[in-house]
């Protein structure tokens, strides 16, 4: 009895994963919002620079995101396990690997 229950929690499980797995087009969105986010954090961002170009550099890079998407959606290679799915972008100067299993993304870089 208990292994049964067993079983049919790990089928459960199994066919939420299946399910919940996003597809590359929710991760080519993804990532593009993050790759956006990172560039106006860390590019806009700094002690040294004043107010308005942070906010010029800031919209700036928001516009950029019709560059953004073709890039990521070219160099990104997706690895479809079912139950989860492995996605490889490679920018040009860095390979970012993102895991992608109940609707969510995981980036290692």
């Amino acid at each position: 009895m208990k292994s049964q229950a067993i079983l049919i929690g790990a089928a459960v499980v199994v066919g939420v994963m299946a399910i919940t797995n996003p597809s590359k087009d929710r991760y080519i969105t993804y990532a593009t919002e993050r790759f956006t986010e990172v560039g106006q954090n860390s590019i806009c961002a700094g002690e040294n620079i004043p107010i308005a170009a942070q906010q010029s550099c800031k919209f700036v890079i928001s516009q950029g995101k019709g560059v953004i998407k073709p890039l990521v959606e070219n160099s990104t290679k997706q690895q479809n396990f079912v139950l989860f799915s492995l996605y490889e972008t490679d920018l040009p100067n860095q390979k970012i690997t993102t895991i992608a299993a109940f609707g969510n993304f995981l980036m290692f870089k």
